[in-house]
C-alpha cells in the first residue's frame, strides 16, 4: 500500500509538472542605486539659454535636471533625459540661475533615484552692447557712448590696434561713455564695446557691438598757430585743475591740445584724478570753460 502511494504521488508531480500547475518560482532583481551624478558644468552660455553637461553615470537609465525656483523657493524638475547634456531656454540675460542633476535607475516597475549632484550657481551672459557712436570728437581724443544693457556690471571698451593687428582692452567703465584720449590726429580709429556680469572673481562677458569706425579731428593752420591772444597751454592746464581742485602733480595722465570746435579755437584738458576722469573744453581766448566732463574711470 505504501509503494502504491508513493508511486500515485510521484505521477501526480510529474503530471502537475508537465502541465505547468503548482509553485512556480519568481526571479525579481532589485534595481540598483545609482551613484551620485559630477562635473555639473556650462557647456555653452548665452544671454537667454545655457547648455549644461555632466559626467555619465555607469548603470544609469537617465536623468533628472532641477532648477531652483527664486519665486516659490523650491526646486522644479525641468527636464528627464537619457542624455548628459540639456539645452535650457527662454532665461533672462545677465541673471543667476542654479541647477542640480541626479541619475535614476529602472527594473520592471521600480524606480531607484542616485543623490543629487552638487548645485551648479551660474548666470546667462549680458545682452549685446547695441547703438555704440560718437558723441564728441577732438584731434586726440573720441568720446563713444552706447545704450545701457540691462543688468550690466561694467563695459569694456576695445581699440583696433593696427600694430598688433587684433582689438585691445583699452578702458573698462560702468557707465555708458567713455572717452578714448592719446589718439593721432586726423587718424581713423575702429571700437567695439562689450557688458559683463560680475559675481565674485567670475565674471561673463556679453557679445561685442559692431564694430565703430570714427576719425579723429584734424588739425587746422589756425589752431596749431601761436597767438598771444591766446592764453596758452599751461593757462588752460591750470584754469582746468584749478575748477577740479586738483593740484597738478596729483593728476595722471594730464594731456592738454588746442583744436578748434565750430569756428573755435579751444584748449582740450584731460586728466585722471581719485579714480574720476576729467575733461574739460575751454575757450582759447577768453579761458572760459565751455563743456566739462567728470566720469568714473
Amino acid at each position: 500500500m505504501k509503494k502504491l502511494l508513493a508511486k500515485l504521488a510521484v505521477t501526480t508531480l510529474a503530471i502537475a509538472m508537465f502541465f505547468g500547475i503548482g509553485a512556480s518560482v519568481n526571479t525579481v532583481h532589485a534595481a540598483t542605486t545609482p551613484a551620485k551624478v559630477s562635473g555639473l558644468k556650462v557647456a555653452e552660455r548665452d544671454d537667454d539659454e545655457l547648455t549644461l553637461k555632466w559626467t555619465k553615470v555607469s548603470g544609469a537609465s537617465g536623468y533628472q535636471l532641477y532648477r531652483y525656483d527664486t519665486s516659490t523657493k523650491t526646486w522644479k524638475k525641468i527636464k528627464t533625459t537619457s542624455k548628459t547634456n540639456y539645452e535650457v531656454e527662454n532665461l533672462t540675460s545677465a541673471t543667476q540661475y542654479k541647477f542640480r542633476v541626479r541619475a535614476y535607475t529602472k527594473s520592471g516597475s521600480k524606480t531607484t533615484y542616485g543623490s543629487y549632484s552638487a548645485t551648479l550657481t551660474t548666470y546667462t551672459e549680458p545682452g549685446e552692447v547695441k547703438n555704440l557712436k560718437a558723441s564728441k570728437k577732438t584731434t586726440s581724443s573720441v568720446t563713444l557712448t552706447w545704450s545701457k544693457v540691462s543688468r550690466a556690471t561694467k563695459y569694456q571698451v576695445y581699440i583696433y590696434n593696427t600694430t598688433q593687428k587684433k582689438y585691445v582692452c583699452k578702458t573698462t567703465v560702468n557707465g555708458t561713455s567713455a572717452t578714448i584720449s592719446g589718439l593721432s590726429s586726423g587718424t581713423t580709429y575702429k571700437f567695439k564695446v562689450r557688458a559683463y556680469k560680475a559675481s565674485g572673481d567670475s565674471k561673463y562677458y556679453g557679445d561685442f557691438s559692431d564694430v565703430y569706425s570714427v576719425k579723429t579731428t584734424a588739425k587746422s593752420s589756425s589752431s596749431t598757430s601761436t597767438s598771444t591772444s591766446y592764453i596758452g597751454t599751461t593757462k588752460a592746464k591750470s584754469i582746468a585743475l584749478t575748477d577740479a581742485g586738483v593740484t597738478e602733480s596729483k593728476a595722471r595722465d594730464l594731456e592738454v591740445e588746442q583744436d578748434k570746435e565750430n569756428g573755435v579755437v579751444v584748449y582740450e584738458v584731460s586728466f585722471d584724478y581719485n579714480g574720476y576722469e576729467y575733461d574739460y573744453t575751454i575757450h582759447a581766448t577768453s579761458g572760459k570753460i565751455l563743456e566739462k566732463e567728470v566720469e568714473r574711470d
